[in-house]
Order: C-alpha cells, then sequence, then structure tokens
C-alpha cells in the first residue's frame, strides 16, 4: 500500500508490521514476577527519596544506547507490585519507555509531571488532568491517524476523577499543548494554543496517549503547573524545588493506578 504524503510525518501505516518489536528486549523474561502497572514521573528527587526510605528496590535498567533509564519495583498497600519508572523528557523516549513495559506485561499506565500553564489563575495549585492534547510532536504520528488533538480515555478519565474526589483533592481538566520544541514556544504560538483552549504545555501527553490508544493500554496522566509562560516572558518560579507538591502528586498517581 503506497503511503506517500506530501510531507514524510502524515505517512501513517495502519497496517505496517513493525521490523523490530519492543517485546524482543528480552531482560524481562526471566523475572520471577508479572508486573501489570507501572507509574512513569519526571519526579527524580521523589523516586530518590524513596529509595533511601527502602520503599522501592530497582528491579533493572532498560537495555538501551546511552543513559539506561531504571525501573524500580515498589510494593503497594494492597501488595502488588508495580514498576516505577523516573523518566526522560520527551514523546519519543515516552513512547519507547511505554511499548518496551508493554511488550514485557504491563497494561495500566500512569504519568505524574509538570508543566508550563498560560493560565495562573485556572491551574494555580491545582492538580490538572490533560483531558485533551494537541498533537504538536512527531512521534504520536506513527501511532495514529493525523489529527489535531488526541483525548484521554473516558474509561481512565472517570477513574482519575473518582479517585481524586474520594481523597478530597481539587483538580482541573485542562487540555495541554505537547510540543517537541520547548525552546520554540513563541508569542504567536502560545496566542493559537490558547485560542484553541490549551491552559498548559508540556512535551510527551499526547505521545503517551496515542501509544496507549494504538496499542489498547490504559493511560491517564496527572500534572501541575511549574513555570509561567506568557505572550510576554517566562517565569521560572523555582518549580523544580516545590518537592512537597511533587511527593504529593506522586502519591495520587500511585492511587490511581492501583484503581485502574
Amino acid at each position: 500500500m503506497a503511503i506517500n504524503k506530501e510531507f514524510p510525518i502524515l505517512e501513517h501505516d495502519p497496517d505496517g508490521k513493525p521490523i523490530s518489536d519492543a517485546a524482543g528486549y528480552a531482560i524481562y523474561k526471566s523475572k520471577r514476577r508479572v508486573v501489570k502497572r507501572a507509574i512513569f514521573t519526571y519526579f527524580t528527587e521523589v523516586v530518590d527519596q524513596l529509595e533511601r526510605q527502602l520503599k522501592l528496590n530497582q528491579a533493572f535498567r532498560l537495555r538501551t544506547e546511552g543513559h539506561r533509564p531504571r525501573v524500580y519495583e515498589m510494593l503497594d498497600e494492597s501488595g502488588e507490585f508495580v514498576y516505577v519508572l523516573p523518566m526522560p523528557l520527551g514523546a519519543p523516549q515516552a513512547a519507547r519507555m511505554m511499548e518496551i513495559l508493554a511488550g514485557n506485561g504491563v497494561e495500566k499506565f500512569m504519568v505524574c509531571g509538570g508543566c508550563g500553564t498560560f493560565d495562573n489563575e485556572k491551574t494555580k495549585d491545582h492538580v490538572l488532568v490533560p483531558v485533551a492534547a494537541v498533537r504538536d510532536e512527531g512521534t504520536s504520528y506513527h501511532y495514529l491517524p493525523p489529527s489535531r488533538e488526541i483525548e484521554i480515555n473516558p474509561v481512565v478519565l472517570k477513574v482519575i476523577e473518582e479517585t481524586l474526589k474520594s481523597e478530597g483533592v481539587t483538580y482541573v481538566p485542562v487540555k495541554t499543548w505537547t510540543t517537541d520544541a520547548s525552546f520554540r514556544s513563541t508569542e504567536n504560538k502560545v496566542k493559537t494554543r490558547k485560542a484553541e483552549g490549551c491552559s498548559v504545555v508540556e512535551m510527551e501527553c499526547s505521545a503517551f496517549y496515542s501509544v496507549a490508544k494504538a496499542k489498547k493500554l490504559l493511560c491517564g496522566q496527572l500534572l501541575y503547573a511549574g513555570d509561567h509562560v506568557t505572550q510576554d516572558g517566562w517565569d521560572y518560579r523555582d518549580w523544580h524545588n516545590r518537592t512537597e507538591k511533587r511527593i504529593g502528586l506522586f502519591d495520587l498517581a500511585v492511587k490511581c493506578l492501583m484503581k485502574l
């Protein structure tokens, strides 16, 4: 079947069989137990703290070129083991890590991280639940046909909302702008994304949701507003040092994961 388009990113191949498969990363096949759930987090200091507290243990490292990501095992209060993976930034790595773990038995994922906000009043101090993402990255187009947005699986959204309500947590549903280029958030692009309803910006959500949909996995995400992005400039707001907020969001993500 001819897939040639004017632009390569639009050459979606729905029937094509991948030449290499993530399940071929066989280092997991000697594992003693099957793990069905995983949490991906961008809060490496939270993972380090949990390791110091002996609440999780490194299980293995992913076999890959360059930096080899650590994968930890954590025993949940229910007695079930889950994987915890401190993540590198970017949509390609998001898809790669999800593919490899899914290829070795993981079916349910939760992601927790930070984002830039366009609307400080709407997002300030709240847990943010991305319900839709503008696909301004390249990875998702290798998994789903071209479209402007991808939405969260409604089954996952219901679980997240019920879990947060049961925990008494105030949350805000948001549309996010997922971009590959953190230093190309131009004035015109910010204006355009705000006009189509985006409240925040990050670098992975649309890839996570697209891979999950294509592979029939469950995946949700929780975010918090870190830096403030406006058409006039950028405010860092010391967001990497908001340790209490980040620990709390990780704990909530685990609770949501265990209800999936």
